[in-house]
Order: C-alpha cells, then sequence, then structure tokens
C-alpha cells in the first residue's frame, strides 16, 4: 500500500487520507458496505523527538497520560534537538521482555559489568538505593558513558549542575529505552520478532552543535555503549534458555528489581491477567 497527499490505494482499492473506502473497481456489491471497510484509525503523537504509534487509538489515553513525569524529569535535556550520530543493531536471542526487564534494573550489574561499575560505582551495590530522579553520579573527575568517563564534546546547554555529572535512565512502556548522558543519549528501540528473538536499535543522540564540528568522533560513546549492550544481550540470552526449560514457571525478583515487576504489569493489564 502506498499514500499520496490526497488518496491512498491498496490492491485497486483507494480512499481519503481519513482512511475511507472511496472506489473499488468491480466490486461493485461493496459501495453499500464503504464505512465497514474503512483503515483502522491509530494514534500518532510526538514527544522528545520521537513519534508514538498507539494502534488502540479508541481507548482515549493521551500519549502525556502514558509518559506521566517522565517529561518533567527530562525537561532540562533538549531531546527535541539532538540528531542521531551512529546506530547498532543487534539481534539479541531473547524475548523482548526479558531485555526490558533487564534495562529496568541493575542487580546484575556488579558481576555483569565491571567496566560500567568502574565508571558508576553506585551500580556495583546491586542496584539498591538509587535515585534515579535525581540521576547516578559518576566516580570522581567523570561525567559521560565513555570508557575513560570524559569526553571533547560540551555537555548539552541547559543541564543543571547534578545533570553535567550524572546520568539518567526512563523505561517508556513498551519499546523505548532512554540512557542520558551530559553530553549524548543512547535511545534504544525493542521490536519483538519471536519468542525468543529481539531487535535492539541503538541510536546514538548528540546536539547539532557537535554534528557539525569537522573532528566530530562519537566512537568514545558508541564503543563503550557497544561492550556494555553485548554484555546485557549476553545475559539476556541465558535468561532464555532457563526460561525454555519444561520445569520454568516463574521467576523470583529480588527487592531492588522491583522497577522490572512493572513489565509484567503492563502486560498483564493489557492481556486482563492478575500481574502481581
Amino acid at each position: 500500500c502506498w499514500g499520496g497527499a490526497i488518496r491512498w490505494r491498496c490492491h485497486g482499492w483507494t480512499g481519503g487520507l481519513d482512511g475511507r473506502l472511496a472506489a473499488a473497481p468491480v466490486l461493485r456489491g461493496l459501495r453499500k458496505h464503504r464505512s465497514a471497510l474503512s483503515l483502522r484509525r491509530i494514534g500518532v503523537d510526538a514527544w522528545g523527538g520521537f513519534v508514538f504509534v498507539r494502534l488502540e487509538a479508541g481507548d482515549g489515553a493521551s500519549l502525556a497520560g502514558r509518559l506521566g513525569e517522565i517529561p518533567a524529569r527530562l525537561a532540562n535535556y533538549p531531546l527535541a534537538d539532538l540528531r542521531s550520530g551512529a546506530r547498532i543493531r543487534y539481534q539479541v536471542a531473547a524475548n523482548w521482555k526479558v531485555v526490558l526487564e533487564n534495562y529496568n534494573e541493575c542487580y546484575h550489574c556488579g558481576p555483569v559489568h565491571p567496566e560500567l561499575c568502574e565508571l558508576v560505582p553506585d551500580f556495583a551495590r546491586g542496584g539498591a538505593d538509587l535515585d534515579w530522579d535525581a540521576g547516578v553520579p559518576h566516580r570522581a573527575g567523570a561525567h559521560t558513558f565513555t570508557a575513560t568517563g570524559t569526553t571533547t564534546r560540551a555537555p548539552f546547554p541547559g543541564l543543571s549542575e547534578l545533570e553535567r555529572t550524572r546520568h539518567k535512565g526512563e523505561l517508556m512502556l513498551p519499546n523505548l529505552m532512554l540512557s542520558l548522558s551530559a553530553d549524548h543519549v543512547a535511545a534504544f528501540t525493542v521490536w519483538p520478532q519471536a519468542a525468543g528473538r529481539t531487535i535492539v536499535v541503538c541510536d546514538f543522540l548528540f546536539h547539532p552543535d557537535e554534528l557539525a564540528k569537522p573532528d566530530f568522533d562519537p566512537s568514545d560513546a558508541v564503543s563503550f555503549w557497544d561492550l556494555v549492550n553485548r554484555q546485557d544481550w549476553q545475559i539476556c540470552a541465558a535468561v532464555q534458555d532457563g526460561m525454555r526449560s519444561r520445569r520454568f514457571s516463574v521467576g523470583y525478583l529480588a527487592p531492588m528489581e522491583e522497577p522490572s515487576a512493572d513489565v509484567g504489569r503492563y502486560i498483564a493489564a493489557r492481556l486482563g491477567v492478575d500481574g502481581a
């Protein structure tokens, strides 16, 4: 199917941009059923430079309502102005919910991410008592997600003093994860492919002023994130292997993994089952 400025066409059927069926050649008997054969309406909205599509457009929920307090927490980051300076596409051998749950906790960080924990020492404590609203501090002298903890890129304009030296992260269900440093943002979109296979696209977003510099080089952030990402995808695949066991029924979440339970609650609510 393709869309144009005035009409859409699909297999010979044509219609307007409002989705109503205008003509179906040869199938004259369908005329009286045109209203029932219109394209389904979807909800489309934008925030922070991201376009959100909601297939269940009739549920009355707004994007602002779904995002809750996230825009306020990230208000100082110029997300809508940022542009992609690099992209990595990963094939992950795990269910997409496992990927989200892994992102939403740091219980695993100590044994899985030694390089990350050297940069952000609080992560080595098993994810307990992390203040994501204020941001998680880097080690002394570090201010961004690179191997050295530093970069020649300028911090985003408008950040608070804490945001210039701390890391923030947000999960927007069902498939957007944001990790925010002072000079770049790693944006992950999660795309389920099968029960045990997921594509994760990681875009590295930078300020246009930095992208315009002749010596712009994103490799310090990209290489560090690629290391951390591959460590995550490896343990996600290991979790998926365990879930394939016929003896598997349910996993146990430690107290600091409570945010990961939000993923299950989100899915359970849409399936109409008890997700407690």
